[in-house]
């Protein structure tokens, strides 16, 4: 039988273990600052504005908009994530499935010819701005006089704000209808709550949901309560609650507030530009319920669109395939928005067998970006970032300044040499146009830039919006 191990007490007696508390301060003694402790670490401005932001977590706060800016490419990589997803779709066992045959033939149709580039350019700048045609131009014009009247630039500001609670009623009744489609699914456990939710959820999607949308927003109200009381509650739910909250107050029931703006605005033009103004709003009234279609649709964007919905629909076959969906709707969402105030174009083509990626950046007002060179002549600022497969990846940068174009083209390092011997050629391309070239300059790509790096003008747009509320 093998010998027990034999368990001896500590050599350290307990009786002569010291108690280390701190002395009590005496009243009577005079306080020294000296004796107070040093300060370890101060609060910094990042830790005060996480703790102002309490709804964004900081493993998310840098994938959406942050990365955007730091990654001019990063459309690029997403449309190539697409390709590669659809290399993974052919792997599965269910290759032959009908729903997996249909997600094929959209991936097939993203890819576009080179005739049909400039039609979707076009498609996809008309759909990134409602404020288009000729009532906008007219309000464009009245605020960018040099003696417009703070009065006036209010009652522009209210007009829109009104414009945009007309036209985006729909939309925020959807996204709360889509939000407690949400949180039915995910308390399907509780059943009776569940139920309750999806039920609303299809009340608000009905076509007498703006009639009765006092009556619905209560509803919403008092279920969201029951949602915070349920035991299945989360923080995730929490964040969920708070949209929903935030989208019910998007929507502006008050049916005098565009006539009042109206009104207000009229009080302030005299003469020939009331008239004029009268007969653009009615033209606008009278064509309101076509105007928030916003021309035809991208055929990309909507082709994206609807594989997203499929692979929603069908739920993710694996992680790898839900985590690149998830990015791709992550790259969706931040197209150009008051954090990026680019124009922005996503273009796929397939030209002799090769795939390009390509992603198109635009300032229209380009001298905001030339620092230490400014010009009184009207200016765009461009970046295009593309993908050749097969070659690598190419940036070009173009300022066209009146007439005459500035260019700057980077290409992969092996390429840097044939591509800096068409320099000559593409001058000549161009100056039999009505344009000129100045300068081209072919170097090596070595990294790609940042958006900041290349629009000189964004990091003094992000630092805040200068209004009074």
């Amino acid at each position: 039988m093998a010998e027990i191990l034999k368990i001896t007490t500590p050599l350290v007696n307990k009786n002569s273990q010291v108690n280390q508390n701190k002395p009590v301060a005496d009243p009577t003694v005079p306080f020294h600052l000296q004796d107070i402790p040093t300060v370890t670490k101060t609060v910094t401005s990042g830790e005060i504005l996480k703790q102002n932001t309490g709804l964004i977590q900081r493993e998310n706060a840098d994938t959406v908009l942050t990365n955007l800016l730091k990654d001019p490419a990063a459309a690029v990589s997403f449309m190539k994530n697409i390709y590669v997803l659809q290399e993974i779709i052919k792997l599965l066992p269910v290759n032959n499935s009908t729903v997996t045959q249909e997600i094929e033939q959209m991936f097939n149709a993203l890819l576009l010819n080179p005739d049909d580039i400039a039609a979707e350019m076009a498609r996809q700048e008309g759909t990134s701005t409602i404020f288009r045609g000729e009532l906008f131009n007219f309000l464009r014009g009245l605020v960018t006089r040099g003696n417009a009247s703070p009065e006036m630039l209010g009652g522009v500001a209210n007009l829109l704000k009104a414009i945009n609670s007309l036209i985006g009623r729909q939309d925020a009744l959807d996204a709360v209808a889509n939000s407690l489609q949400y949180l039915s699914e995910s308390l399907s456990p509780s059943k009776a709550l569940s139920e309750k939710l999806a039920k609303l959820s299809q009340e608000f999607r009905g076509q007498d949901a703006q009639e009765r949308f006092a009556q619905l927003k209560t509803q919403a109200q008092a279920l969201l309560k029951e949602v915070e009381n349920s035991i299945l509650f989360s923080p995730k739910l929490d964040k969920i609650n708070s949209i929903t909250l935030y989208n019910l107050s998007r929507y502006n029931d008050n049916p005098d507030f565009f006539k009042e703006a109206v009104s207000n605005l009229l009080l302030l033009l005299d003469g020939q530009s009331r008239r004029e103004f009268a007969s653009l709003i009615q033209s606008f009234r009278d064509g309101l319920q076509t105007f928030a279609q916003r021309g035809e649709a991208s055929k990309i964007m909507e082709m994206l669109t609807k594989i997203i919905g499929r692979q929603a629909e069908e739920g993710a076959s694996s992680a790898a395939i839900a985590e690149r969906v998830e990015k791709i709707i992550y790259s969706l969402l931040s197209s150009p928005c008051h954090f990026t105030p680019l124009l922005h174009f996503v273009v796929p083509v397939e030209f002799m067998d090769l795939k390009s990626f390509a992603e198109i950046w635009i300032n229209p007002n380009g001298q905001e970006d030339l620092r230490g060179r400014e010009t009184d002549q009207e200016c765009s600022h461009m970046l295009l970032v593309f993908d050749i497969q097969g070659i690598g990846q190419f940036e070009v940068e173009l300022y066209v300044i009146g007439k005459e174009i500035q260019l700057s083209v980077l290409c992969p390092p092996a390429y840097a040499l044939v591509f800096s011997r068409k320099a000559e050629q593409i001058a000549k391309c161009v100056n039999g146009t009505s344009y000129q070239v100045r300068e081209i300059r072919v170097d090596k790509l070595e990294r790609p830039r940042s958006l900041m790096e290349v629009f000189k003008s964004l990091p003094y747009k992000r630092t805040g919006v200068d209004v009074k509320v």
